[in-house]
């Protein structure tokens, strides 16, 4: 039993887990334990495994050392007891097949399972309680799962951290699926952003482990398929995505998921100068732009303006150059810059906040194609913008230097946070905007690569989109006049007539 997958093969139920339909994520988590690791935070979709992996770690690491303590707690007393469940189920499985396990397993017990708490006779146990103050302040434990932990209150987490604080021996499983607009949602995100080689707690020895329903066999059955294909007509789009698919959902805190930024921005390679680590082209002191050349711009008329500058290479990735912030809205000055950098990296289209209508004219009659981008509008505005930023960096398909010039737009985009209410926090935000002006430039169903990829909130069929649709505007004398007095000469008469 000192071996973990011995111990899996031979004394877990297959109903409840088996090695054969295991994802490899899985496997790694379990030797990761057997190797010694102590700290975990896992990611993975609903049904995916997670629950009972975490149980099998906790009965196996309670029974090599039976003085060892470990506790479950949850966002809710059921989904504790669910995990606690997959532990009696293996220390006490039912069946008469099973009689020997269990006589064999009772010469370490105290007495067969209780309720909430199975005790060893060496002194150790696993147990879970109700969420609660009062609850988790009791026990002093050595091992401790949080299961579904964006459903857990922040204040229960930090009242139970602490009960492994005295413990020689402390392992730490923090678990769920990323699922949008929980308490602790946020946290969870960025708990996994920090776990990445060279962050914070992935140096005092956290590992992420993470895995998807394309990752886990039993997720990729002829049922498992038709009925997640059923789903994705009935959730809506970040529920599918983080309950069935187990990716990470759109409509969290922050705008874009911190794991995204993060592996957007390259550092330049001290080894091959010249290049970034991802070996993207970038001489600052000799840019060369090796693809479809596009500007972004946000006016800064209560802030810095900022341009942006790209390219998308034959391969797809979209790579950001050149980023300009300074003062002022002047037409002539900003459109001097436009022409500058236009002519040195084939900028042909650039794409640009339509509030500075004067300025975007001026940079047209430099003879540049301009696209205005009304963030306000339902159709093409800035939610729209976000959505194509938001499906190219989920691709890993956006590189950013990460050097000193951009390191304004890498904060911004880190803070970059919506409300309450769903929408986009303003304020300190002006290279995001310029950020996302850039990005829409390449939509990606322009590219083939699928059809209503990017969700449009409202539509031309909407009062507000109406009201916003420049595209079918008309200044005709009679354009105020209802469709249905048209036919009405009575009340089509001026007021003079009769």
């Amino acid at each position: 039993m000192a071996n973990i997958f011995y111990f899996v093969e031979h004394y877990v139920p297959k109903r409840l887990f088996n090695l054969k339909l295991a994802s490899p994520q899985q496997k790694k988590l379990l030797q990761d334990v057997q190797d010694g690791k102590k700290y975990f935070i896992i990611r993975a979709p609903r049904k995916g495994g997670k629950t009972i992996l975490v149980a099998i770690v906790a009965v196996w690491v309670t029974l090599r050392d039976q003085t060892y303590r470990f506790f479950i707690v949850s966002g809710s007393e059921s989904q504790a007891r669910w995990l606690y469940d997959y532990c009696k189920a293996i220390l006490w499985p039912s069946g008469p097949e099973f009689a020997e396990r269990r006589d064999f397993f009772s010469s370490f017990l105290k007495r067969e399972p209780r309720a909430t708490i199975t005790e060893y006779k060496a002194g150790g146990w696993i147990m879970y309680t109700a969420a609660t103050s009062r609850q988790v302040n009791a026990p002093t434990s050595d091992g401790q799962a949080m299961d579904e932990f964006v459903l857990i209150p922040s204040q229960i987490v930090e009242e139970a951290w602490p009960m492994n604080r005295s413990s020689q021996k402390p392992m730490r499983f923090l678990l769920s699926t990323a699922t949008d607009g929980k308490e602790n949602t946020d946290s969870f995100l960025d708990l996994l952003d920090d776990c990445e080689p060279g962050k914070t707690l992935h140096e005092k020895g956290w590992v992420k482990i993470e895995w998807e329903s394309k990752d886990s066999p039993h997720l990729n059955t002829k049922a498992a398929i038709e009925d997640s294909e059923s789903a994705s007509y009935f959730l809506s789009e970040d529920m599918f995505n983080t309950q069935y698919v187990g990716g990470l959902p759109k409509r969290a805190g922050r705008v874009f998921p911190r794991t995204f930024i993060r592996e957007a921005f390259k550092a330049p390679d001290p080894e091959n100068p010249g290049f970034l680590v991802d070996g993207t082209p970038y001489d600052p002191e000799n840019l060369v732009f090796m693809g479809e050349s596009k500007g972004g711009v946000d006016w800064g008329f209560d802030h810095d303006t900022v341009f942006l500058e790209g390219y998308r290479a034959l391969g797809g990735k979209i790579a950001l150059m050149k980023m300009v912030i300074g003062n002022g809205t002047s037409p002539s000055d900003w459109a001097d810059q436009a022409e500058k950098d236009g002519l040195a990296y084939n900028i042909e289209h650039w794409y640009a906040d339509a509030a500075g209508a004067f300025q975007n004219q001026e940079i047209k009659e430099r003879g540049f194609r301009v696209t205005s981008r009304a963030f306000q509008r339902q159709t093409y505005g800035k939610e729209w913008m976000v959505g194509v930023a938001y499906f190219w960096l989920s691709k890993r398909m956006i590189t950013i230097p990460d050097t000193p010039e951009f390191a304004t737009l890498k904060r911004q985009l880190l803070k970059w946070k919506r409300g309450s209410d769903g929408k986009i926090k303003k304020g300190d935000d002006h290279s995001c905007d310029g950020f996302i002006c850039l990005i829409s430039g390449w939509d990606p169903r322009y590219y083939e690569l699928g059809e209503n990829i990017i969700t449009q909130p409202g539509s031309r069929n909407t009062p507000e989109a109406r009201a916003n649709d420049w595209d079918n505007f008309n200044s005709d004398n009679q354009a105020w006049m209802p469709g249905s007095w048209r036919d009405n000469q009575n009340l089509r008469k001026e007021p003079w007539q009769k």
